[in-house]
C-alpha cells in the first residue's frame, strides 16, 4: 500500500508544470498503480486506509483499530470535499469515479 501511496503522490506532483497553479483531472499511468485513479478520485488515501487496515490486522491492538477508524473518517471527508470540487470545476470529470472506496463511498 505505502509503495502505491508513493506511486499516486508522484502522478499528482506531475500533474502541474513546475511553477503552474493549472489542476487537471488526475488519470492513470503506466505505472499499475495509478490504475486505481479509474475508480476513485483520491487514490491517497484508500492506500493509506489499505496501510492502515493491514497495521491494525497485524497489531490486534484496539487503540490502532481505533486510530484507524478515526483516520478513515477524517480521510472521507477529504475525499468527498476533494472529489466535488473536481466534478465542479471539471465537466469532464469521470461520472463513475467515488471519493475514496470503489463502489461504495
Amino acid at each position: 500500500c505505502q509503495i502505491g501511496n508513493f506511486s499516486i503522490h508522484i502522478a499528482l506532483r506531475n500533474l502541474r508544470p513546475p511553477g503552474s497553479k493549472t489542476r487537471k483531472i488526475p488519470y492513470p499511468t503506466k505505472n499499475p498503480f495509478t490504475w486505481i485513479f479509474v475508480l476513485v478520485s483520491c487514490p491517497n488515501y484508500t492506500y493509506e486506509l489499505g496501510s492502515w487496515l493491514g497495521f491494525t490486522l497485524m497489531t490486534q491492538c484496539l487503540p490502532v483499530a481505533f486510530f484507524t477508524l478515526v483516520g478513515f473518517i477524517q480521510m472521507t471527508v477529504w475525499a468527498k470535499g476533494k472529489h466535488r470540487s473536481y466534478l465542479k470545476e471539471f465537466r469532464d470529470y469521470p461520472p463513475l469515479r467515488s471519493p475514496i472506496l470503489p463502489f461504495i463511498l
